[in-house]
């Protein structure tokens, strides 16, 4: 399809697959898919308090080709909260309040999971923008798509398997099917671009040890 955002993002996609070797096969997929998404009618957009709070900010200091990306797109989008099914779980609330995710690409089966529908329309590929606020702990959890993480402000501790390791703005973070994985954030908020370049519509399960 014929559209400034989408070419920019097929683009960094391409660009990433030869950047970071790891990425090659996961943005084929990206790339592929994106030639194939469909434009939505424009809907409500809701927001969410670290929107609020956060975006602002996380915007301005969002650095290379992502931080362009998210803010060529990011006035269109709504945003959630994730994991209505976890309210009243102490950790998962406050996950929760300090977290905001934006589809941008996906199927409108997954904007199910809380109150934003995509921009575009896809059952390949599920893709967007996420914040996360100051002192914010996602809990470890594992999924069957296969996701890439980009940071365009802010650091964080991740966690993959067993390991952790930070990461700030510039950062490409992969995560195969069925890896564990968790993010901490410190004093300041992390603004990301993230994909499902496969099993778009698979369920996170939150890793109770």
């Amino acid at each position: 399809m014929s559209d400034q955002f989408i070419a920019a993002f097929q683009s960094f996609a391409r660009s990433e697959g030869i950047r970071t070797p790891d990425l090659g096969q996961p943005m084929a997929l990206l790339a592929e898919a994106l030639g194939r998404v469909s434009r939505l009618d424009p809907v409500e957009r809701p927001n969410v308090p670290v929107v609020e709070n956060h975006l602002t900010d996380s915007l301005e200091m969002a650095e290379g080709p992502v931080g362009d990306l998210l803010r060529s797109v990011l006035p269109d989008v709504g945003w959630a909260q994730p994991y209505p099914e976890h309210v009243g779980e102490p950790d998962m609330d406050a996950l929760r309040a300090g977290y905001g995710y934006a589809l941008i690409v996906g199927s409108l089966e997954n904007s199910c999971r809380g109150d934003a529908s995509p921009l575009y329309t896809s059952e390949e590929i599920l893709a967007g923008a996420v914040l996360h606020g100051p002192r914010v702990a996602y809990p470890s959890h594992v999924h069957r798509a296969t996701e890439v993480y980009w940071v365009a402000s802010g650091t964080a501790d991740w966690q993959k398997g067993d390991s952790w390791s930070r990461h700030g703005p510039g950062a490409a973070i992969l995560h195969d099917t069925g890896v564990r994985h968790a993010t901490v954030t410190g004093d300041e908020p992390t603004l990301l671009l993230f994909a499902w370049v496969t099993d778009p519509h698979s369920i996170p399960v939150i890793v109770r040890l």
